[in-house]
């Protein structure tokens, strides 16, 4: 409970690169989420280009602090792969 009573909102990031271990240690735990029917709809993009951060600062009113970070893990949901349309914004929450 400490956990979710302590949680925060980061938006200050320092520009430096996160150890491979680390991204991988998070990818792993995303992709351990619950979906509906294990059809697991999700994919995740690893950004770490500069150029590419800055785009994506862009896209979304809400994303300027991405500019500021030396990675952002994009989270995409495969339609393809949906079984349950109804669910997927639940299970992609829960990936990230």
């Amino acid at each position: 409970m400490d956990i979710i009573f302590n949680r925060r909102s980061i938006r200050r990031f320092q520009n430096r690169s996160v150890e491979k271990e680390k991204v991988e240690r998070l990818l792993r735990a995303g992709m351990q989420a619950p979906s509906a029917g294990n059809q697991q709809p999700w994919e995740f993009i690893v950004v770490e280009d500069h150029q590419a951060l800055e785009a994506l600062s862009k896209m979304s009113p809400y994303s300027g602090p991405v500019a500021s970070s030396g990675i952002t893990l994009v989270l995409l949901c495969n339609s393809d792969c949906l079984k349950f349309q109804g669910t997927w914004q639940q299970e992609l929450g829960a990936a990230a």
